[in-house]
């Protein structure tokens, strides 16, 4: 019992020195606002959730895409506030962006997603992946070297008043 203890604290450590030292794209019920830079599309996504303030920290990580975009589109807002959410990027697109805003009233975001589309490209072998993490978990994905997110999923606890999140990847294909 007590290394399991040790390994809990030690666990806790880790993700509070984490939440310290990331480079987050936001702060506590602030808005995200992050689009990755041009060429490249979101592939890792780490956020840790306070319990005081009910909401998470979120970190995005870009990489270069096979093929270049012929344009850059926003979703309308995928969710509403306490309710389950799937959207995935229209015309084989990929996730180069996100944007949400807090609301205290409902300690929730609403999320938009930038989608890269290509005239020169399209998704293959896609799939949804398992919940990313726990209720007020630590939350880090990151897709396989060949794949990119395409769709994400997820749903909000009003007990937790936290939200677990699934991601869709899938490999691009240049034509």
């Amino acid at each position: 019992m007590k290394v399991v203890l040790g390994l809990v604290v030690l666990l806790y450590a880790f993700c509070m020195a984490t939440a310290e030292t990331a480079d987050w794209h936001n702060d506590y019920d602030q808005p995200v606002n992050f689009t990755c830079p041009k060429g490249q599309a979101i592939y890792k996504v780490i956020s840790v959730h306070n319990d005081k303030k009910e909401d998470r920290l979120f970190e995005f990580f870009c990489r270069p895409l096979p093929a270049d975009c012929s344009q850059s589109v926003w979703t309308g807002y995928i969710n509403d506030f306490d309710q389950p959410f799937a959207s995935d990027c229209p015309y084989s697109g990929i996730i180069i962006g996100a944007y949400s805003y807090h609301v205290d009233k409902h300690e929730d975001r609403r999320w938009m997603l930038n989608c890269c589309e290509s005239e020169h490209s399209y998704t293959v072998n896609c799939y949804t992946t398992p919940y990313a993490h726990t209720w007020d978990g630590y939350h880090e994905y990151s897709a396989p070297s060949d794949y990119w997110i395409h769709g994400v999923a997820g749903q909000h606890s009003n007990k937790k008043e936290d939200r677990l999140w699934q991601y869709k990847v899938c490999q691009v294909r240049t034509t």
